[in-house]
């Protein structure tokens, strides 16, 4: 017995040296990092990536530049975009340093050129961020990202009360009935289809939140409200559901997912895909705003801009800064915060301030019109086919984050 407390021991004491020697050698690594090379104009997150860009302050071209995250266990590295002075880690809003794959850990951010590495400094004005991961076993990992000399991520296993994974929008609700047709209500369907959705999700392992949890209305900004109830729970992911409607019932049919300009697709894809192929629904007749099949992206017109602001004055206020880039469906713009351009700041007295207008942290959002209610074949689908809707976006939302995790 004495012999094996005795080998305990000096096996104990051996990863305490072990241990001890990688700090003391990672300390005297980072006091030999260059200076004063690199700038970091913008960061942020949006959704599970985290995406810079930034300033090379000498006319660095070699091919070997690499973003690399350090601890003092691992490195990984990133390949950048460089154009003259400046780079990025990408060109997509939603792609980057994906955060649900970094280990508890703290990481160092820094530029690697051959064996040298040297530090980013920060000239935005943010200093720090926390982004909260998928939940697994009522645990999730708090990534805090900050500023103090170096750019730091430090991810720690965190309690998961009041944080969840998706936010499930039902649209519409209360007075605000929606698309009609006949007896048919789209608020009341986008409530039973977001609560279908948020019991399957929630049998596939999800933590979930609805916006509203009754077939009644929600108000769109200021706290606890539809837009702001995503950031409010941390959640990665949220899917807006509605049901279309047409003046041209006879032609106009099928469905349709809307996202963002500068995003990667590949989950909309996946979403259209899927419901296409599991439903007796096809790709919408809809051209307007069409990207891909059953893809659109819709932002401001100039003539939206022109009204916008001739409310503007109208009733006495500042213009927003609203050009033809600027998201135009509230779900997507608002849920983004500044990466995805949100405006409503409070200067209407309409509308209560979004608090996330200008926030550094976005949630990945989809609008999702899943047929159109008064076109007599889809509405059939609508009312019939619940449940394969169901499957087909769960199993794609399923399989996104999973080989994304």
């Amino acid at each position: 017995m004495k012999k094996i407390i005795v080998i305990a021991l000096l096996i104990i004491s051996v990863i305490i040296s072990v241990n001890f020697y990688k700090q003391y050698k990672f300390k005297k690594f980072l006091k030999n990092i260059n200076d004063d090379k690199f700038n970091i104009t913008e960061y942020y997150i949006y959704g599970t990536h985290l995406n810079i860009k930034g300033q090379i302050n000498e006319n660095y071209t070699d091919s070997k530049i690499k973003l690399v995250l350090k601890s003092i266990d691992e490195e990984i590295e990133y390949n950048l975009k460089i154009n003259n002075s400046t780079f990025t880690l990408s060109s997509k809003i939603n792609d980057g340093i994906n955060l649900e794959k970094l280990n508890n850990n703290k990481y160092y951010l820094l530029i690697k050129i051959g064996k040298e590495y040297y530090k980013l400094n920060n000239l935005t004005k943010h200093k720090k961020d926390t982004y909260y991961s998928f939940i697994k076993n009522n645990k999730c990992n708090k990534l805090e990202i900050e500023f103090d000399n170096y750019f730091t991520i430090s991810s720690k296993k965190h309690n998961s009360n009041n944080i969840y994974d998706i936010v499930i929008d039902a649209g519409h609700g209360g007075t605000d009935s929606g698309a009609t047709y006949n007896n048919y209500y789209e608020a009341d369907l986008t409530y039973k289809y977001a609560k279908a959705l948020k019991k399957k999700l929630t049998n596939l392992g999800y933590k979930v939140k609805l916006t509203r949890d009754k077939n009644e209305g929600i108000k769109t900004y200021g706290k606890h409200s539809r837009t702001a109830i995503p950031n409010e729970v941390h959640a990665k992911y949220l899917f807006s559901i509605h049901f279309n409607s047409s003046e041209d019932y006879i032609t106009q049919s099928g469905v349709e997912i809307y996202t963002l300009d500068n995003t990667n697709l590949s989950l909309a894809h996946k979403l259209i895909t899927n419901i296409v192929n599991n439903v007796n629904i096809n790709y919408s007749t809809n051209t307007a705003y069409l990207v891909k099949k059953g893809i659109y992206i819709k932002n401001f017109r100039q003539s939206d801009i022109s009204y916008m602001n001739e409310q503007a004055y109208a009733n006495n206020y500042n213009p927003y800064n609203i050009t033809t880039s600027t998201p135009y469906l509230y779900m997507i713009r608002e849920t983004g915060g500044r990466i995805t351009n949100a405006f409503v700041d409070g200067r209407n007295s309409k509308y209560e301030a979004n608090p996330y207008y200008n926030s550094n942290v976005g949630v990945e959002s989809y609008l999702l019109e899943l047929g159109y209610i008064n076109n007599q074949r889809d509405l059939q689908v609508i009312l019939k086919e619940k449940n394969k809707y169901i499957d087909a976006i769960s199993l794609a939302i399923d399989k996104h984050i999973k080989n994304n995790s």
